[in-house]
């Protein structure tokens, strides 16, 4: 007899090569990026807001930070294990990630923008220069450099599988090393070296060393030493936007950027305790969360596309009534409206995955 969890969650079919892990970082990096959205106006309103109220924003942001990266990560292992072709890559990308992105980059803007007074065909001028100038909505950057990768990912799935040990470690740390360290020098110096990698040392460096953690098991000692790292740099990254926003009177996100230094120490460090995690939890397969985790990470993409909108419509009483990090206290606010947030979205997502053709903006 089926437990009600089995109505309820959409199951994923049986993969021989299931790896529970992904799910359960997948899920987990989508409600950060809620939360930090959710979040947003508390960090703004340095000026009008209590202590405790903006402090509340920037500890929750401080601990969501890593989910951008992590995503990066998840999908850099996911793509680079694989060895396709170049066809089949972008064929499964097109259905999966353009698709999406091009249906939902036209939702966005005629729900901003309506062009009522716009002929049909300027109408679509508009459209396709918002898309082409990445002027849609401010969560669709992460899909816009996501795509910038993909074009490299054929190289890289030959590079990764014909390199040995030491050059896939060499490569990371090329990337660290003129990446955030460099970033770092550079700011603490105060001034440019002239040595610069420019696309190589950005996003796709995420991609790459998701794939190169990922193969990897870690004893006990190295996850308890993650986890410390993990918690020291939230508290570094908290204290330090603190101090720097105190210093110039107003929010200032230069410690919350995700290639500062803090952020890709504090986001390998959550990927490692997070795998760790994801593993021992997979043992028990039809344990009641892994099962959760495993429906979750099905509509994780399609709660990505739609939240923001969501978010939206909560703050401006679309739902019947008004709610947002500035509704009370934020420590309690915060957390609730993400999760209300994280729920209307995935019902929505739920219910165009049952509806043909409609289910492939919200891809499984």
């Amino acid at each position: 007899m089926k437990s009600s969890w089995d109505t309820i969650l959409p199951m994923i079919a049986e993969k021989k090569t299931y790896i529970f892990w992904l799910d359960l970082i997948r899920v987990v990096s989508i409600f950060m990026v809620v939360l930090i959205h959710a979040t947003s106006p508390l960090l703004n309103g340095w000026e009008d807001l209590t202590f405790s109220n903006w402090m509340a924003g920037n500890i929750y942001t401080a601990i969501a930070r890593a989910c951008v990266p992590l995503l990066f990560m998840v999908s850099g292992y996911l793509l680079l294990s694989k060895q396709e072709t170049i066809a089949s890559f972008y064929a499964n990308r097109f259905k999966k990630v353009i698709v999406p992105f091009l249906a939902w980059s036209v939702i966005y803007l005629v729900w901003q923008n309506g062009y009522a007074n716009y002929t049909f065909f300027n109408a679509i001028k508009a459209i396709i220069l918002s898309m082409i100038t990445g002027s849609v909505y401010y969560h669709f950057w992460f899909l816009y450099a996501l795509i910038s990768i993909y074009l490299f990912v054929p190289l890289l799935q030959v590079f990764v599988h014909s390199a040995s040990e030491q050059v896939l470690w060499y490569a990371a740390l090329i990337w660290f090393a003129f990446g955030p360290l460099l970033d770092f020098i550079e700011q603490n110096l105060g001034y440019e070296l002239v040595i610069k990698l420019g696309f190589f040392t950005e996003y796709i460096g995420y991609f790459f060393i998701g794939y190169v953690l990922g193969r990897l098991k870690y004893p006990r000692w190295a996850v308890g030493l993650a986890v410390f790292v993990y918690v020291a740099s939230v508290v570094y990254t908290a204290y330090a936007t603190l101090k720097v926003t105190a210093a110039f009177g107003d929010y200032n996100d230069f410690y919350l950027v995700y290639l500062r230094l803090n952020i890709v120490i504090m986001s390998l460090s959550a990927f490692i305790w997070m795998k760790a995690l994801g593993e021992k939890m997979g043992t028990s397969p039809q344990a009641m969360p892994v099962r959760l985790f495993r429906g979750l990470a099905g509509a994780s993409f399609g709660v990505y596309l739609v939240h923001a909108m969501m978010l939206s419509f909560v703050r401006r009483g679309a739902f019947g009534f008004e709610f947002s990090a500035l509704s009370g206290p934020a420590i309690y606010t915060a957390p609730l409206v993400t999760i209300l947030v994280f729920i209307i979205s995935l019902v929505i997502v739920l219910i165009l995955q049952k509806i043909p053709y409609l289910r492939a903006i919200v891809p499984n």
